[in-house]
């Protein structure tokens, strides 16, 4: 079946550039891009859940108030941050790497300057390290397969 143009009712020419198609179906994405997108979207959701835990945290209440006003004020920047990183991550945007660097970085100095250091923290603190290591070379193998 040929596409009828509308207004002369006659075939199109398939070659027409305005008759290209738009979307994912219109772009090649090579393997070491596709996993990138994943391995975002992996961290992402890792960041996401994150945040809801901070979240959860401010919702508690008096558990909340117990905590020192170093960890308090770290669980409120980290709710924000983190979902802010995990959503963009998620959607693969160009700038969400930047915002989960920026995330990982705060969190090993909150860390390691006045939050104190619990197991979980330490394991979250190191996992993290691990993701952002594993990040750059999925992006590095994906520029230089897109350079080829």
């Amino acid at each position: 079946m040929s596409a009828l143009d509308p207004t002369q009712g006659k075939a199109q020419d398939p070659a027409d550039p305005l008759d290209a198609a738009i979307g994912p179906d219109s772009v090649e994405i090579k393997p070491w891009q596709a996993r990138l997108v994943l391995f975002q979207r992996i961290a992402g959701g890792f960041m996401i859940v994150k945040g809801l835990i901070h979240w959860a945290l401010l919702f508690t209440g008096a558990a909340f108030y117990a905590l020192p006003i170093e960890a308090r004020s770290a669980t409120v920047f980290f709710a924000v941050i983190d979902l802010v990183a995990g959503v963009s991550l998620w959607l693969a945007s160009t700038w969400g790497a930047s915002v989960w660097l920026f995330a990982v970085a705060s969190q090993v100095v909150a860390g390691l300057l006045f939050v104190r250091l619990t197991g979980l923290m330490i394991l979250l603190t190191i996992l993290e390290l691990m993701l952002v290591a594993f990040y750059v070379v999925v992006r590095f193998m994906a520029y230089r397969e897109q350079q080829d």
